[in-house]
C-alpha cells in the first residue's frame, strides 16, 4: 500500500491505515485514536522507517515486531 507523504503545517506526515491499527487493538471499534496513543518513529536505513506504536510495556523489541 502506498501512502503520499503530506505537508501538515511544516511537519511531514503520513496516515496509517485504520483497518490495520484497528486489528492491532490501538484504535477502538468506532475508528477513535486514544489520546494518550504514542508513536515512535525511527530511521532504519536510507529512506526507509519504522513505526511502533507505544504501550505500558514501552516499545515492541524489533524481534518482537518481525516474529509475523
Amino acid at each position: 500500500m502506498f501512502r503520499k507523504l503530506c505537508d501538515r503545517e511544516g511537519t511531514p506526515t503520513v496516515s496509517l491505515d485504520k483497518d490495520e491499527l484497528r486489528m492491532d487493538g490501538i484504535l477502538d471499534e468506532d475508528g477513535v485514536v486514544p489520546d494518550d496513543q504514542e508513536m515512535h518513529i525511527q530511521r532504519v536505513g536510507k529512506r526507509s522507517y519504522l513505526v511502533r506504536a507505544v504501550d505500558s510495556d514501552g516499545i515492541p523489541e524489533l524481534d518482537e515486531v518481525f516474529q509475523r
